[in-house]
Protein backbone atom coordinates (compact mmCIF):
# COMPACT_ATOMS: atom_id res chain seq x y z
CA UNK A 1 0.00 0.00 0.00
CA UNK A 2 2.94 2.58 0.94
CA UNK A 3 4.52 1.37 -2.40
CA UNK A 4 0.89 2.96 -4.13
CA UNK A 5 0.72 6.15 -2.22
CA UNK A 6 4.12 7.17 -3.05
CA UNK A 7 3.11 8.11 -6.63
CA UNK A 8 -0.24 9.90 -6.01
CA UNK A 9 1.62 13.54 -6.06
CA UNK A 10 3.33 12.85 -9.30
CA UNK A 11 -0.05 11.31 -11.05
CA UNK A 12 -2.92 13.56 -9.38
CA UNK A 13 -0.76 16.43 -12.01
CA UNK A 14 -1.23 14.32 -14.31
CA UNK A 15 -3.06 15.71 -17.28
CA UNK A 16 -4.13 12.77 -19.63
CA UNK A 17 -7.08 11.43 -17.30
CA UNK A 18 -10.23 12.75 -15.70
CA UNK A 19 -9.34 10.52 -12.90
CA UNK A 20 -5.95 12.63 -11.61
CA UNK A 21 -8.71 15.38 -9.60
CA UNK A 22 -10.07 12.05 -7.53
CA UNK A 23 -8.78 12.98 -4.00
CA UNK A 24 -6.89 9.66 -3.99
CA UNK A 25 -4.74 8.15 -7.13
CA UNK A 26 -2.64 5.34 -7.95
CA UNK A 27 -1.37 3.73 -11.26
CA UNK A 28 -1.98 0.12 -12.58
CA UNK A 29 -1.04 -1.50 -15.24
CA UNK A 30 -4.50 -0.80 -16.79
CA UNK A 31 -4.17 3.02 -16.41
CA UNK A 32 -5.24 5.23 -13.21
CA UNK A 33 -7.50 4.37 -10.89
CA UNK A 34 -8.95 6.68 -8.67
CA UNK A 35 -11.84 7.41 -6.37
CA UNK A 36 -13.16 9.77 -3.41
CA UNK A 37 -12.54 6.94 -0.61
CA UNK A 38 -9.74 4.39 -0.62
CA UNK A 39 -9.40 0.96 1.96
CA UNK A 40 -7.16 -1.48 1.80
CA UNK A 41 -7.11 -5.15 3.39
CA UNK A 42 -5.88 -8.44 2.44
CA UNK A 43 -4.37 -7.77 -0.77
CA UNK A 44 -7.39 -6.04 -2.31
CA UNK A 45 -7.84 -2.39 -2.70
CA UNK A 46 -11.02 -0.46 -2.76
CA UNK A 47 -11.67 2.89 -4.39
CA UNK A 48 -15.56 4.54 -3.40
CA UNK A 49 -17.02 7.44 -4.68
CA UNK A 50 -16.85 8.55 -8.38
CA UNK A 51 -14.54 5.39 -8.41
CA UNK A 52 -12.63 5.47 -12.25
CA UNK A 53 -10.21 4.08 -14.04
CA UNK A 54 -8.48 5.47 -17.11
CA UNK A 55 -6.24 5.66 -19.76
CA UNK A 56 -6.06 7.08 -23.44
CA UNK A 57 -9.00 5.71 -25.20
CA UNK A 58 -10.91 4.57 -22.16
CA UNK A 59 -12.74 6.18 -19.31
CA UNK A 60 -14.95 3.97 -16.76
CA UNK A 61 -16.65 5.38 -13.91
CA UNK A 62 -18.43 2.79 -11.00
CA UNK A 63 -20.27 3.26 -7.60
CA UNK A 64 -16.77 1.27 -6.61
CA UNK A 65 -14.07 -0.71 -7.87
CA UNK A 66 -12.01 -3.04 -6.47
CA UNK A 67 -8.53 -4.02 -7.73
CA UNK A 68 -6.95 -7.46 -6.78
CA UNK A 69 -2.99 -6.62 -6.37
CA UNK A 70 -2.09 -10.42 -7.01
CA UNK A 71 -4.33 -11.22 -10.11
CA UNK A 72 -3.87 -7.32 -11.52
CA UNK A 73 -7.56 -7.43 -12.13
CA UNK A 74 -10.61 -5.66 -11.04
CA UNK A 75 -13.95 -6.08 -9.69
CA UNK A 76 -17.36 -3.29 -10.36
CA UNK A 77 -20.85 -3.21 -10.72
CA UNK A 78 -22.45 -1.01 -13.25
CA UNK A 79 -19.82 0.77 -15.07
CA UNK A 80 -20.20 3.56 -17.42
CA UNK A 81 -17.87 5.57 -19.91
CA UNK A 82 -16.28 5.96 -23.21
CA UNK A 83 -13.67 3.68 -25.30
CA UNK A 84 -12.37 4.41 -28.43
CA UNK A 85 -14.85 7.35 -29.01
CA UNK A 86 -17.85 4.78 -28.28
CA UNK A 87 -20.01 5.76 -24.99
CA UNK A 88 -20.11 2.61 -22.94
CA UNK A 89 -22.64 0.50 -20.04
CA UNK A 90 -21.72 -2.21 -18.56
CA UNK A 91 -22.95 -4.32 -16.33
CA UNK A 92 -20.01 -5.48 -14.06
CA UNK A 93 -16.40 -5.70 -14.65
CA UNK A 94 -14.52 -9.43 -13.00
CA UNK A 95 -10.81 -9.28 -13.93
CA UNK A 96 -9.68 -7.60 -16.90
CA UNK A 97 -12.89 -7.96 -18.87
CA UNK A 98 -16.28 -5.65 -18.69
CA UNK A 99 -19.43 -7.80 -19.16
CA UNK A 100 -22.78 -7.44 -20.97
CA UNK A 101 -21.61 -4.25 -22.64
CA UNK A 102 -23.71 -2.26 -24.10
CA UNK A 103 -21.49 0.69 -26.83
CA UNK A 104 -23.45 3.47 -29.05
CA UNK A 105 -21.67 6.21 -31.57
CA UNK A 106 -24.12 8.29 -33.38
CA UNK A 107 -27.02 6.51 -34.96
CA UNK A 108 -24.71 2.81 -33.79
CA UNK A 109 -25.80 0.35 -31.13
CA UNK A 110 -23.91 -2.14 -30.19
CA UNK A 111 -23.55 -5.08 -27.40
CA UNK A 112 -21.02 -7.17 -26.71
CA UNK A 113 -21.01 -10.36 -24.07
CA UNK A 114 -17.49 -9.43 -22.85
CA UNK A 115 -15.11 -6.36 -23.93
CA UNK A 116 -11.19 -7.48 -22.80
CA UNK A 117 -9.47 -4.17 -21.69
CA UNK A 118 -6.79 -5.40 -23.96
CA UNK A 119 -4.78 -2.80 -26.06
CA UNK A 120 -6.98 -1.65 -28.42
CA UNK A 121 -10.17 -3.05 -26.23
CA UNK A 122 -11.35 -6.90 -28.09
CA UNK A 123 -15.08 -7.39 -27.56
CA UNK A 124 -16.65 -11.22 -28.04
CA UNK A 125 -20.11 -12.10 -29.03
CA UNK A 126 -20.93 -8.68 -30.78
CA UNK A 127 -24.35 -7.46 -31.76
CA UNK A 128 -24.32 -3.91 -34.04
CA UNK A 129 -27.70 -3.08 -34.76
CA UNK A 130 -27.67 0.17 -37.38
CA UNK A 131 -30.44 1.51 -38.87
CA UNK A 132 -29.83 -0.31 -42.34
CA UNK A 133 -28.28 -3.55 -41.22
CA UNK A 134 -28.14 -6.27 -37.92
CA UNK A 135 -24.69 -7.30 -37.33
CA UNK A 136 -23.26 -10.06 -35.31
CA UNK A 137 -19.84 -10.99 -34.75
CA UNK A 138 -17.60 -13.56 -32.34
CA UNK A 139 -15.32 -11.48 -31.98
CA UNK A 140 -14.17 -7.55 -32.96
CA UNK A 141 -11.24 -5.44 -32.25
CA UNK A 142 -12.35 -1.67 -31.74
CA UNK A 143 -9.71 1.12 -32.03
CA UNK A 144 -10.91 4.89 -33.15
CA UNK A 145 -11.26 4.71 -36.31
CA UNK A 146 -12.24 1.33 -37.12
CA UNK A 147 -13.36 -2.01 -35.78
CA UNK A 148 -12.21 -5.39 -37.25
CA UNK A 149 -14.62 -8.45 -36.79
CA UNK A 150 -14.25 -12.01 -37.17
CA UNK A 151 -16.99 -14.66 -37.73
CA UNK A 152 -18.76 -12.18 -38.89
CA UNK A 153 -22.74 -11.63 -40.51
CA UNK A 154 -25.12 -9.28 -41.38
CA UNK A 155 -28.58 -9.12 -42.52
CA UNK A 156 -31.27 -6.40 -43.78
CA UNK A 157 -34.09 -8.93 -42.01
CA UNK A 158 -35.93 -7.50 -39.27
CA UNK A 159 -36.50 -11.14 -38.03
CA UNK A 160 -34.29 -14.13 -38.90
CA UNK A 161 -31.04 -14.26 -41.88
CA UNK A 162 -32.93 -15.77 -44.89
CA UNK A 163 -30.50 -12.92 -46.64
CA UNK A 164 -27.24 -12.63 -45.17
CA UNK A 165 -23.57 -11.52 -45.54
CA UNK A 166 -21.14 -13.67 -43.90
CA UNK A 167 -17.53 -12.61 -43.86
CA UNK A 168 -14.55 -14.56 -42.12
CA UNK A 169 -12.56 -11.15 -41.39
CA UNK A 170 -14.14 -7.64 -41.88
CA UNK A 171 -13.34 -3.95 -41.50
CA UNK A 172 -16.24 -1.93 -40.51
CA UNK A 173 -14.90 1.73 -40.72
CA UNK A 174 -16.90 3.75 -37.48
CA UNK A 175 -16.95 6.91 -39.05
CA UNK A 176 -18.34 6.22 -42.49
CA UNK A 177 -20.57 2.69 -41.53
CA UNK A 178 -18.59 0.84 -44.26
CA UNK A 179 -17.82 -2.81 -43.94
CA UNK A 180 -15.32 -4.26 -46.35
CA UNK A 181 -13.89 -8.06 -46.92
CA UNK A 182 -14.26 -11.28 -49.05
CA UNK A 183 -17.48 -12.26 -48.20
CA UNK A 184 -20.46 -15.25 -49.16
CA UNK A 185 -24.24 -13.80 -50.01
CA UNK A 186 -26.47 -16.15 -48.35
CA UNK A 187 -30.59 -16.43 -49.90
CA UNK A 188 -32.51 -18.85 -47.75
CA UNK A 189 -29.67 -22.48 -48.32
CA UNK A 190 -27.53 -21.04 -50.98
CA UNK A 191 -24.45 -19.52 -51.00
CA UNK A 192 -22.86 -16.98 -53.50
CA UNK A 193 -19.09 -16.02 -53.07
CA UNK A 194 -18.76 -12.62 -53.88
CA UNK A 195 -15.15 -12.23 -53.34
CA UNK A 196 -14.26 -8.69 -51.74
CA UNK A 197 -18.18 -6.39 -51.25
CA UNK A 198 -18.93 -3.82 -49.61
CA UNK A 199 -21.90 -2.71 -47.72
CA UNK A 200 -22.60 0.87 -45.66
CA UNK A 201 -24.86 0.20 -42.49
CA UNK A 202 -26.34 3.06 -42.68
CA UNK A 203 -27.63 2.81 -46.29
CA UNK A 204 -30.81 0.10 -47.01
CA UNK A 205 -29.61 -2.25 -49.41
CA UNK A 206 -31.50 -1.73 -53.23
CA UNK A 207 -32.89 -4.85 -53.19
CA UNK A 208 -36.11 -6.47 -55.37
CA UNK A 209 -36.42 -9.52 -57.01
CA UNK A 210 -35.57 -10.13 -61.00
CA UNK A 211 -37.86 -12.85 -61.57
CA UNK A 212 -41.10 -11.96 -63.38
CA UNK A 213 -44.04 -13.37 -63.78
CA UNK A 214 -47.21 -11.33 -64.73
CA UNK A 215 -50.12 -11.82 -67.46
CA UNK A 216 -52.52 -9.89 -69.04
CA UNK A 217 -55.33 -10.28 -70.81
CA UNK A 218 -53.82 -7.85 -73.61
CA UNK A 219 -50.15 -8.81 -73.86
CA UNK A 220 -50.35 -12.41 -72.88
CA UNK A 221 -47.29 -14.11 -69.93
CA UNK A 222 -44.20 -12.38 -69.18
CA UNK A 223 -41.70 -14.85 -67.47
CA UNK A 224 -38.24 -14.61 -66.97
CA UNK A 225 -35.47 -12.43 -65.07
CA UNK A 226 -35.05 -9.17 -65.41
CA UNK A 227 -31.64 -7.46 -64.42
CA UNK A 228 -30.46 -10.11 -62.36
CA UNK A 229 -27.34 -8.81 -60.85
CA UNK A 230 -23.86 -10.31 -61.28
CA UNK A 231 -21.94 -9.43 -58.61
CA UNK A 232 -17.99 -7.76 -59.07
CA UNK A 233 -15.71 -7.37 -56.49
CA UNK A 234 -15.32 -4.13 -54.42
CA UNK A 235 -19.04 -3.25 -55.45
CA UNK A 236 -21.35 -2.29 -52.83
CA UNK A 237 -23.90 -4.83 -51.94
CA UNK A 238 -27.41 -4.11 -53.68
CA UNK A 239 -25.45 -1.43 -55.70
CA UNK A 240 -24.36 -3.53 -58.26
CA UNK A 241 -23.82 -2.37 -62.33
CA UNK A 242 -23.72 -5.45 -63.99
CA UNK A 243 -27.25 -6.50 -64.99
CA UNK A 244 -28.71 -9.74 -66.63
CA UNK A 245 -31.75 -10.21 -68.51
CA UNK A 246 -33.56 -12.96 -69.87
CA UNK A 247 -37.62 -12.57 -70.13
CA UNK A 248 -40.20 -13.74 -72.41
CA UNK A 249 -43.14 -11.93 -73.36
CA UNK A 250 -46.23 -12.30 -75.27
CA UNK A 251 -45.71 -16.26 -74.44
CA UNK A 252 -49.04 -17.71 -75.13
CA UNK A 253 -49.88 -14.87 -77.85
CA UNK A 254 -48.83 -14.12 -81.42
CA UNK A 255 -45.95 -11.76 -80.28
CA UNK A 256 -44.26 -13.79 -78.59
CA UNK A 257 -40.75 -12.74 -77.84
CA UNK A 258 -37.20 -13.67 -75.79
CA UNK A 259 -35.38 -10.85 -74.42
CA UNK A 260 -31.26 -11.23 -73.96
CA UNK A 261 -30.30 -8.10 -72.11
CA UNK A 262 -26.44 -7.17 -70.62
CA UNK A 263 -25.94 -4.17 -68.68
CA UNK A 264 -23.48 -2.57 -66.93
CA UNK A 265 -23.78 1.27 -65.35
CA UNK A 266 -25.32 3.04 -68.35
CA UNK A 267 -23.78 0.98 -71.16
CA UNK A 268 -25.96 -2.26 -72.30
CA UNK A 269 -27.27 -4.40 -74.97
CA UNK A 270 -30.36 -5.72 -76.01
CA UNK A 271 -31.22 -8.93 -78.59
CA UNK A 272 -35.00 -10.14 -78.63
CA UNK A 273 -35.97 -12.91 -80.78
CA UNK A 274 -39.75 -13.63 -82.42
CA UNK A 275 -41.40 -10.87 -82.65
CA UNK A 276 -40.10 -7.30 -83.20
CA UNK A 277 -37.17 -9.13 -83.51
CA UNK A 278 -33.88 -6.58 -82.98
CA UNK A 279 -30.83 -5.68 -81.73
CA UNK A 280 -30.27 -2.42 -79.29
CA UNK A 281 -27.10 -0.92 -77.78
CA UNK A 282 -26.86 2.00 -75.34
CA UNK A 283 -25.09 4.05 -73.08
CA UNK A 284 -23.58 7.54 -72.17
CA UNK A 285 -26.63 9.86 -74.28
CA UNK A 286 -26.24 7.06 -77.22
CA UNK A 287 -28.97 4.62 -78.17
CA UNK A 288 -28.31 2.58 -81.48
CA UNK A 289 -31.40 0.14 -82.67
CA UNK A 290 -32.01 -2.00 -85.62
CA UNK A 291 -35.25 -3.81 -86.41
CA UNK A 292 -35.61 -6.14 -89.81
CA UNK A 293 -39.03 -6.27 -89.76
CA UNK A 294 -40.91 -3.34 -87.98
CA UNK A 295 -44.40 -4.29 -86.13
CA UNK A 296 -45.98 -1.01 -86.47
CA UNK A 297 -45.18 2.23 -89.07
CA UNK A 298 -44.50 3.96 -86.08
CA UNK A 299 -41.46 1.78 -85.05
CA UNK A 300 -37.55 2.58 -86.84
CA UNK A 301 -36.30 -0.15 -89.02
CA UNK A 302 -33.33 1.34 -88.28
CA UNK A 303 -32.18 4.45 -85.35
CA UNK A 304 -29.47 6.04 -83.82
CA UNK A 305 -29.89 8.72 -81.49
CA UNK A 306 -27.62 10.58 -79.07
CA UNK A 307 -29.09 12.14 -76.36
CA UNK A 308 -27.21 13.69 -73.28
CA UNK A 309 -28.70 14.77 -70.39
CA UNK A 310 -27.47 17.31 -68.48
CA UNK A 311 -28.31 19.24 -65.03
CA UNK A 312 -27.77 22.61 -63.01
CA UNK A 313 -29.87 22.91 -59.69
CA UNK A 314 -33.09 23.16 -61.02
CA UNK A 315 -33.00 22.94 -65.02
CA UNK A 316 -32.52 19.55 -66.74
CA UNK A 317 -32.08 19.71 -70.28
CA UNK A 318 -31.96 17.00 -72.78
CA UNK A 319 -30.34 17.46 -76.66
CA UNK A 320 -31.06 15.33 -79.30
CA UNK A 321 -29.81 14.08 -82.24
CA UNK A 322 -31.79 11.40 -84.40
CA UNK A 323 -31.92 9.35 -87.74
CA UNK A 324 -34.55 6.95 -87.67
CA UNK A 325 -36.04 5.13 -90.88
CA UNK A 326 -39.53 4.04 -90.92
CA UNK A 327 -42.51 2.82 -92.90
CA UNK A 328 -43.83 6.71 -93.48
CA UNK A 329 -40.89 8.38 -93.83
CA UNK A 330 -36.41 8.46 -93.43
CA UNK A 331 -34.73 11.19 -92.51
CA UNK A 332 -32.81 13.74 -88.98
CA UNK A 333 -34.45 15.03 -86.06
CA UNK A 334 -32.88 18.35 -84.56
CA UNK A 335 -34.45 18.90 -80.77
CA UNK A 336 -34.05 19.26 -77.30
CA UNK A 337 -36.27 19.21 -73.73
CA UNK A 338 -35.92 20.54 -70.93
CA UNK A 339 -37.80 21.57 -67.73
CA UNK A 340 -36.94 24.00 -65.28
CA UNK A 341 -38.16 23.86 -61.36
CA UNK A 342 -38.66 26.35 -59.05
CA UNK A 343 -39.62 25.93 -55.07
CA UNK A 344 -40.45 28.69 -52.65
CA UNK A 345 -41.38 28.27 -48.85
CA UNK A 346 -42.69 30.83 -46.62
CA UNK A 347 -44.19 29.66 -42.98
CA UNK A 348 -47.02 26.94 -44.17
CA UNK A 349 -46.98 27.95 -47.37
CA UNK A 350 -45.28 25.98 -50.39
CA UNK A 351 -45.54 26.70 -53.63
CA UNK A 352 -43.25 24.50 -57.07
CA UNK A 353 -43.57 25.85 -60.80
CA UNK A 354 -42.17 23.62 -63.40
CA UNK A 355 -41.73 24.91 -66.82
CA UNK A 356 -41.46 22.45 -69.65
CA UNK A 357 -40.61 22.42 -73.36
CA UNK A 358 -39.93 20.22 -76.44
CA UNK A 359 -38.61 21.83 -80.12
CA UNK A 360 -38.09 19.32 -82.88
CA UNK A 361 -36.58 20.24 -86.16
CA UNK A 362 -36.49 17.99 -89.62
CA UNK A 363 -33.76 19.11 -91.53
CA UNK A 364 -34.92 18.48 -95.59
CA UNK A 365 -38.59 16.46 -94.73
CA UNK A 366 -40.49 19.66 -95.59
CA UNK A 367 -42.35 18.71 -92.10
CA UNK A 368 -43.43 21.67 -89.74
CA UNK A 369 -41.43 22.24 -86.53
CA UNK A 370 -42.99 20.45 -83.32
CA UNK A 371 -42.95 22.87 -80.40
CA UNK A 372 -45.15 20.88 -76.97
CA UNK A 373 -45.08 23.79 -74.18
CA UNK A 374 -46.20 22.58 -70.55
CA UNK A 375 -45.79 23.37 -67.37
CA UNK A 376 -46.93 21.71 -63.45
CA UNK A 377 -47.83 24.16 -60.46
CA UNK A 378 -48.28 22.92 -57.01
CA UNK A 379 -49.62 25.25 -54.26
CA UNK A 380 -49.37 23.45 -50.69
CA UNK A 381 -50.31 24.70 -47.02
CA UNK A 382 -49.97 22.72 -43.78
CA UNK A 383 -50.61 23.29 -40.58
CA UNK A 384 -51.48 21.64 -37.58
CA UNK A 385 -53.53 18.77 -38.50
CA UNK A 386 -55.20 21.24 -41.23
CA UNK A 387 -53.55 20.33 -45.32
CA UNK A 388 -54.61 21.91 -48.54
CA UNK A 389 -52.79 21.50 -51.71
CA UNK A 390 -53.44 22.40 -55.33
CA UNK A 391 -51.97 21.10 -58.62
CA UNK A 392 -52.39 21.76 -61.88
CA UNK A 393 -50.45 20.46 -64.99
CA UNK A 394 -50.93 20.84 -68.64
CA UNK A 395 -49.15 20.35 -71.95
CA UNK A 396 -50.14 21.78 -75.09
CA UNK A 397 -48.83 21.73 -78.88
CA UNK A 398 -48.40 25.10 -79.89
CA UNK A 399 -47.10 24.52 -83.65
CA UNK A 400 -47.51 21.44 -85.65
CA UNK A 401 -50.69 19.19 -84.21
CA UNK A 402 -47.89 15.74 -84.75
CA UNK A 403 -44.43 15.35 -85.14
CA UNK A 404 -42.42 13.75 -87.77
CA UNK A 405 -41.70 10.40 -85.80
CA UNK A 406 -43.25 9.13 -82.97
CA UNK A 407 -39.84 9.72 -80.31
CA UNK A 408 -40.36 13.15 -79.79
CA UNK A 409 -44.80 12.97 -79.27
CA UNK A 410 -45.64 14.54 -76.12
CA UNK A 411 -49.90 14.00 -75.95
CA UNK A 412 -51.75 16.93 -75.39
CA UNK A 413 -53.52 17.01 -71.61
CA UNK A 414 -54.98 19.00 -68.78
CA UNK A 415 -55.00 18.03 -65.08
CA UNK A 416 -56.47 19.36 -62.07
CA UNK A 417 -56.52 18.45 -58.69
CA UNK A 418 -57.75 20.04 -55.45
CA UNK A 419 -56.98 18.23 -52.08
CA UNK A 420 -57.57 19.07 -48.39
CA UNK A 421 -57.37 17.32 -44.87
CA UNK A 422 -57.57 17.36 -41.43
CA UNK A 423 -56.31 14.67 -39.30
CA UNK A 424 -57.37 11.41 -40.19
CA UNK A 425 -59.94 12.89 -42.68
CA UNK A 426 -59.29 13.80 -46.52
CA UNK A 427 -61.27 14.71 -49.72
CA UNK A 428 -60.12 15.02 -53.04
CA UNK A 429 -61.29 16.51 -56.53
CA UNK A 430 -59.19 15.84 -59.97
CA UNK A 431 -60.38 16.34 -63.39
CA UNK A 432 -58.31 15.51 -66.24
CA UNK A 433 -58.83 16.53 -70.17
CA UNK A 434 -61.67 18.83 -70.13
CA UNK A 435 -61.82 19.68 -73.84
CA UNK A 436 -61.49 15.93 -74.55
CA UNK A 437 -61.86 12.83 -73.00
CA UNK A 438 -63.10 14.61 -69.56
CA UNK A 439 -62.57 12.32 -66.46
CA UNK A 440 -63.86 13.62 -62.69
CA UNK A 441 -63.19 12.12 -59.86
CA UNK A 442 -64.39 13.08 -56.08
CA UNK A 443 -62.63 10.88 -53.08
CA UNK A 444 -62.89 11.29 -49.74
CA UNK A 445 -60.49 8.55 -47.76
CA UNK A 446 -59.61 7.71 -43.97
CA UNK A 447 -56.48 7.26 -43.25
CA UNK A 448 -55.22 6.19 -39.55
CA UNK A 449 -52.32 4.43 -38.05
CA UNK A 450 -53.97 1.36 -36.84
CA UNK A 451 -57.22 0.80 -39.13
CA UNK A 452 -55.65 1.69 -42.46
CA UNK A 453 -56.94 3.57 -45.38
CA UNK A 454 -60.84 3.65 -46.69
CA UNK A 455 -61.47 5.50 -49.69
CA UNK A 456 -64.56 5.59 -51.18
CA UNK A 457 -64.38 7.76 -55.04
CA UNK A 458 -67.06 8.86 -57.34
CA UNK A 459 -65.59 8.75 -61.31
CA UNK A 460 -67.25 10.09 -64.20
CA UNK A 461 -65.72 9.39 -67.59
CA UNK A 462 -67.35 7.86 -70.68
CA UNK A 463 -69.61 6.20 -67.60
CA UNK A 464 -70.14 6.67 -63.99
CA UNK A 465 -68.90 4.83 -61.28
CA UNK A 466 -68.41 4.63 -57.52
CA UNK A 467 -64.93 2.90 -56.43
CA UNK A 468 -64.02 1.96 -52.85
CA UNK A 469 -60.80 0.44 -51.91
CA UNK A 470 -59.37 -0.50 -48.21
CA UNK A 471 -55.81 -0.68 -47.47
CA UNK A 472 -54.97 -2.34 -43.83
CA UNK A 473 -51.93 -0.47 -41.92
CA UNK A 474 -48.45 -2.26 -43.19
CA UNK A 475 -47.26 -4.39 -40.40
CA UNK A 476 -44.45 -3.30 -37.83
CA UNK A 477 -40.77 -4.57 -38.59
CA UNK A 478 -40.81 -6.46 -35.53
CA UNK A 479 -43.54 -8.33 -36.46
CA UNK A 480 -42.04 -11.37 -38.08
CA UNK A 481 -45.19 -12.58 -39.27
CA UNK A 482 -48.18 -11.24 -41.10
CA UNK A 483 -50.62 -10.89 -43.93
CA UNK A 484 -51.81 -8.16 -45.26
CA UNK A 485 -55.09 -7.85 -48.28
CA UNK A 486 -56.52 -4.76 -50.08
CA UNK A 487 -59.51 -5.10 -51.94
CA UNK A 488 -61.09 -2.65 -54.21
CA UNK A 489 -64.11 -2.88 -56.13
CA UNK A 490 -66.44 -0.30 -59.04
CA UNK A 491 -69.67 -0.44 -59.20
CA UNK A 492 -71.05 0.92 -62.57
CA UNK A 493 -74.72 1.48 -63.80
CA UNK A 494 -75.48 -2.13 -65.10
CA UNK A 495 -73.33 -3.65 -61.41
CA UNK A 496 -69.10 -4.31 -61.22
CA UNK A 497 -67.20 -2.48 -63.42
CA UNK A 498 -63.97 -3.51 -62.07
CA UNK A 499 -62.68 -5.52 -59.08
CA UNK A 500 -59.10 -6.56 -57.77
CA UNK A 501 -57.13 -7.67 -54.68
CA UNK A 502 -53.77 -7.35 -53.57
CA UNK A 503 -52.67 -10.12 -51.15
CA UNK A 504 -49.13 -9.51 -49.44
CA UNK A 505 -47.44 -12.17 -47.09
CA UNK A 506 -44.61 -11.01 -44.72
CA UNK A 507 -42.18 -12.94 -43.66
CA UNK A 508 -38.93 -12.40 -41.17
CA UNK A 509 -37.50 -10.42 -44.59
CA UNK A 510 -39.57 -10.69 -47.53
CA UNK A 511 -42.61 -9.73 -48.42
CA UNK A 512 -44.66 -11.82 -51.24
CA UNK A 513 -47.17 -10.00 -53.32
CA UNK A 514 -50.29 -11.52 -55.55
CA UNK A 515 -52.13 -8.75 -57.21
CA UNK A 516 -55.26 -9.69 -59.43
CA UNK A 517 -57.31 -7.17 -61.29
CA UNK A 518 -60.24 -7.28 -63.57
CA UNK A 519 -61.49 -4.01 -65.84
CA UNK A 520 -65.07 -4.69 -66.90
CA UNK A 521 -65.24 -1.87 -68.39
CA UNK A 522 -62.79 1.18 -68.76
CA UNK A 523 -63.25 4.55 -68.99
CA UNK A 524 -62.99 5.80 -72.12
CA UNK A 525 -59.64 4.18 -73.88
CA UNK A 526 -58.86 2.21 -70.74
CA UNK A 527 -58.26 -1.13 -71.68
CA UNK A 528 -60.60 -3.68 -70.51
CA UNK A 529 -59.47 -7.50 -68.93
CA UNK A 530 -57.39 -9.28 -66.43
CA UNK A 531 -54.06 -8.46 -65.33
CA UNK A 532 -52.36 -10.79 -62.21
CA UNK A 533 -48.29 -10.49 -61.12
CA UNK A 534 -46.56 -11.68 -58.84
CA UNK A 535 -43.81 -9.87 -56.61
CA UNK A 536 -40.96 -10.10 -53.94
CA UNK A 537 -39.38 -7.26 -51.91
CA UNK A 538 -37.21 -7.01 -49.39
CA UNK A 539 -38.90 -5.83 -46.00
Amino acid sequence: MRRWLLFLPLLAASAWAACADRPYVLETEEGLLGGENLSYEEGVLLVEGRACLERPGLALEAPWIRYLEEEGGFLAPSLSGEVEGWRLQAEGMEGKALLRVRLAKGSLRAEAERLLLERPPKGEGVFLEAPAYRVRAERATFTGEEARLQGFLATPCPCGEDLRLAMEEAIFRVDTGELVGDAALGLFGLEVPLEEARLNVHRRPSLTSPFVLSTTEEEGLTLGLKDLPLPQPGEEVGRWSRRLTVMGTGLNSPQAALLLGLKEGGLGAEVQLGYAAGVRAFGEGVYLAYTPDPPDATTPRLEARYAPSLRLEGLALTPFLRYAETEARTGLTLGAEGSYRLEAREGPFRLALTPSALLAFYPGLGHDPYLVLGASAEVGYGEGPFRARLLYAGRYAALSPTPAFAYEERAEFQRLQVEAGFAEVSLLYRLENPLGDRVDRVEAAYAAEGLGRLALAWVRGSYAEWRLAYAPPLPQRTCCQALWLAPELGLGPEGPSRYGLTLRYYDGCFAYEVRAARVLQGQHTEATGYTLSFGLSLR
